[in-house]
């Protein structure tokens, strides 16, 4: 039986696309001209961009780890543990 969080079958595919995202974005740039991780359709559905140029690649990280903990406290919030909030 699994121990860990629980999630919906759409926060599951949310989270899996959050990290896929910050995965792609930790890769070393040579410049600062890096490609999106993401469309941006993809990345309004996730909630980190509301339109206009997509933001500078230190501002996406941010925003995904605040969506990615968000997601982390609803799991955690949904079923009651005893453990602390996630962090980045």
């Amino acid at each position: 039986m699994n121990e860990g969080f629980g999630f919906a079958g759409g926060d599951a595919f949310e989270l899996t696309r959050l990290n896929r995202a910050l995965t792609m974005l930790a890769r070393p740039s040579l410049t600062d001209d890096w490609p999106a991780p993401m469309s941006r359709g993809e990345l309004l559905a996730l909630g980190v961009f509301t339109g206009g140029r997509v933001p500078p690649r230190k501002e996406l990280i941010e925003r995904l780890w605040n969506r990615k903990r968000q997601l982390l406290r609803h799991a955690a919030s949904a079923f009651d543990l005893d453990v602390p909030p996630p962090v980045a």
